[in-house]
């Protein structure tokens, strides 16, 4: 079984509307870690949701405050997907990366 280190969202800007920023490939993929950063001037909402492939997505973080000027590591996030399971966000104008491992 190889282990490979990715940057699974290697960095986007959310909207105010929710869209998928990651879908998990072949094999099992291990979310790591994730930084939310607000370079906004007012506090942001962020909620994240988890799609299980062929299921209904369901939030992990609902409306969460991210301040202006701040960070949040979302530990929430650390979860296990398999090929198919998407990761739904929203956040007008936060600043996204996520990392984790690829197991094949």
């Amino acid at each position: 079984m190889a282990v490979v280190a990715q940057s699974l969202v290697k960095g986007i800007t959310l909207t105010g509307d929710s869209s998928s920023v990651y879908t998990a490939g072949a094999g099992t993929t291990v979310v790591s870690g994730a930084v939310i950063a607000n370079p906004t001037n007012a506090a942001v909402a962020l909620t994240v949701s988890i799609q299980r492939a062929g299921g209904t997505a369901f939030e992990i973080i609902p409306a969460h405050a991210i301040a202006a000027g701040g960070t949040d590591l979302a530990p929430e996030l650390g979860r296990v997907l398999t090929a198919g399971d998407v990761i739904i966000a929203s956040g007008n104008g936060l600043n996204l990366i996520v990392d984790g491992y690829m197991l094949s």
